[in-house]
């Protein structure tokens, strides 16, 4: 009912259809013909457009529908990419410590090691070459070394400074858009035969044909999940970097998600949901298996745990309705919808979280973080 009241030149089937695809996306030809039909009523009707209708219209004027049979192209297209961002941290690391290494052995041979004679020449062939290339005079080298030497001392000695240039190489893999990646391969692999999570000693592998995705250890204290439940996120961090950032959904009016600190203590695959239900003026607690119909929490369950005061009831991340294929975008984008109080996420990110967060998993929900990195209209319809 919210979204007929929201859409005038749509049906709600036809809305239904195009909210959850992708502009450049793989599909069927039928698919791809009802969709192209849909961006030429969008674009036939303009000036009548509701909000949503618009944003719609702008999402997808310029889409490119490929064909089905190009998806598992696509896909390892994405783990390159992937693998290629989620690495880039490390190589600036070892780059900048080589750099680094080279120019203070530089600095030590040349202070401690060469005699005066030799250091005296080595100034008179370094500064003549500056001095043919035109780039620096003896006066202005010597005053940028003093320099140099003293900013090195004090990334040595303070770690304000050591900070700042953390923030910098996060910056750099952030602008990699690892986290987009992995969202976007998480989807497409979901239920595909191809995908395997292989469990080797202490580790969890996620390959995808012969593509190794990645691997992550199962110990609890290098996983941290942050749930915001104002911007309706949920960030996954493995060893102290973010991996993931997705929508989720919170506790509607009344049953709101209680903040604070948690730890997984258990997981269950296709679950039995304990639904409570009003049954003559009397609460009782109906077990409803996984397959029913009226089974609502999706194929895992992961427990949580309530650190410091107790609260009542009992909590977890879990899904939606699997039947319902749109039935986490509509309470994401109607929040009276919300949940009775679980995080939920979509099913494709659940299911990698099943496999490889360990029990003991620390999360901690907080009703507004600092960062602010909300998803718009778009992102969440791409993703629902």
């Amino acid at each position: 009912m919210f979204v007929k009241e929201k859409i005038k030149n749509l049906t709600v089937t036809e809305f239904n259809l195009i909210a959850n695809k992708n502009p450049s996306g793989s599909y069927d030809r039928i698919t791809r013909e009802a969709l192209l039909h849909i961006i030429h009523k969008l674009e036939s009707s303009y000036e009548a457009h509701t909000d949503l209708e618009r944003k719609l219209f702008y999402k997808f004027r310029k889409a490119k529908f490929n064909a089905l049979e190009k998806k598992s192209k696509q896909v390892k297209l994405e783990v390159m990419r992937y693998q290629l961002s989620s690495n880039a941290k490390q190589y600036i690391k070892l780059i900048a410590s080589a750099s680094f290494i080279l120019v203070i052995a530089g600095y030590m041979v040349y202070e401690f090691i060469l005699d005066r004679d030799t250091r005296q020449q080595v100034d008179v062939a370094f500064y003549e070459g500056l001095n043919k290339a035109g780039l620096v005079s003896k006066k202005g080298l010597e005053k940028i070394q003093q320099t140099l030497q003293t900013a090195t001392h004090k990334l040595k000695e303070t770690s304000k400074e050591n900070d700042q240039l953390n923030q910098v190489v996060e910056q750099m893999i952030h602008n990699n858009k690892t986290t987009e990646n992995l969202k976007y391969i998480l989807k497409q692999i979901y239920n595909d035969p191809k995908t395997k999570y292989v469990k080797m000693r202490n580790l969890n592998i996620i390959q995808y044909g012969d593509k190794e995705i990645g691997r992550y250890k199962n110990e609890a204290n290098l996983w941290y999940v942050l749930g915001v439940v104002e911007q309706g996120l949920m960030r996954i961090f493995y060893k102290d970097e973010e991996i993931l950032q997705i929508r989720a959904i919170f506790g509607r009016s009344g049953e709101e998600t209680p903040v604070g600190n948690y730890l997984i203590k258990n997981r269950s695959f296709k679950p039995t949901w304990y639904k409570k239900e009003d049954v003559n003026g009397r609460i009782k607690v109906r077990a409803i298996p996984f397959g029913d119909p009226d089974h609502e929490i999706g194929h895992w369950w992961l427990g949580l745990k309530k650190l410091g005061d107790p609260v009542p009831g009992s909590y977890g991340i879990h899904g939606v309705n699997a039947g319902k294929v749109n039935e986490f975008f509509k309470k994401n984008f109607d929040w009276r919808n919300g949940s009775a109080g679980c995080p939920n996420i979509q099913e494709w990110y659940l299911h990698f979280l099943g496999k490889v967060l360990p029990t003991e998993t620390k999360v901690n929900i907080v009703s507004k973080d600092k960062w602010d990195k909300s998803l718009d209209l778009s992102e969440a319809a791409t993703t629902a």
